[in-house]
């Protein structure tokens, strides 16, 4: 197996095994805010990473920037916006459908990188930032009854999370090479990607719960 190869397989591996997380596990994390500071933290870090949604979006946006190779700025403008995502959901203030827009902006990552066309990190980063903007807000519903302490500590763990994700896949991507095994590989990346925000959609939809 070539190197290229083997990145994308752990790529998928990484997704298919986040998919098949006891769903106990997101459940005890949703259900509860957090109530001290490692609370929030560690569900800031698991969250987005036990949901195959968000998963799959932030490893798809390194992807992306590790196709662009100019930097990972946009992946820092998707975690950024994540946040300010999180204070929506916190403030009186809603973003309508945004289960929707998860679903939406996740197939549209899959999509862009099925068509392995490099952005400028100025067009990247704004459209990443939208997508942290849903992302985030969907994922700060569990802060709901949650002290300044935990909602802090809550977005730190989100923004390491986050950034992690996407550098590592950025760095991965990166150091790919072979073709065309890479454009082998990107193609089963994007298809993941983009199946994953179909079925986000279905959920969306209220035909899967």
């Amino acid at each position: 197996m070539t190197f290229s190869a083997r990145w994308l397989a752990m790529l998928a591996a990484v997704l298919l095994a986040a998919q098949q997380l006891p769903a106990f596990a997101q459940t005890v994390i949703e259900e509860f805010p957090p109530k001290t500071f490692v609370e929030g933290f560690m569900q800031g870090v698991g969250l987005p990473t036990i949901s195959i949604y968000h998963l799959a979006a932030m490893i798809g946006i390194g992807i992306l920037v590790g196709i662009a190779a100019r930097g990972i700025v946009p992946v820092l403008a998707f975690g950024l916006a994540a946040i300010v995502g999180v204070a929506i959901q916190l403030s009186p203030y809603d973003i309508p459908a945004d289960g929707a827009f998860v679903a939406l902006t996740t197939m549209v990552i899959g999509v862009l990188i099925l068509l392995r066309q490099p952005m400028s990190p100025l067009v990247a980063s704004i459209l990443f930032a939208a997508a942290g903007l849903v992302h985030g807000y969907s994922l700060g519903a569990v802060l709901d009854g949650a002290d300044a302490v935990s909602i802090a500590a809550y977005v730190s763990g989100l923004l390491v999370a986050q950034t992690a994700l996407g550098v590592a896949a950025c760095a991965i991507t990166l150091g790919a090479t072979g073709w065309p095994a890479q454009r082998t590989g990107l193609m089963v990346a994007g298809c993941l990607v983009l199946v994953v925000g179909g079925i986000a959609a279905i959920e969306a939809a209220g035909l899967i719960s």
